[in-house]
């Protein structure tokens, strides 16, 4: 069980991968910025460098979202 904390947290993680999708999808991961996720998540670039030390590190949580929508769709195909 979370704590609320915990559950804030991950809900901010979420909206950053959200909006970091987004991004990337429209952009891509090059031309796509810190600071371009922080607009469309509506969070500043501190509070997503509380979440994440780079962006690199935001690709590694969209990546593992992705793997693991795909493993779901793989496994109910």
């Amino acid at each position: 069980m979370f704590t609320p904390e915990q559950t804030s947290t991950a809900s901010i993680r979420e909206q950053i991968v959200d909006a970091a999708m987004a991004c990337f999808t429209e952009r891509g991961y090059d031309r796509t910025s810190v600071d371009d996720i922080a607009a469309r998540s509506g969070l500043s670039t501190a509070e997503i460098h509380q979440h994440f030390a780079d962006k690199a590190e935001i690709r590694l949580a969209v990546s593992q979202v992705m793997s693991e929508l795909l493993s779901g769709w793989m496994a109910s195909a």
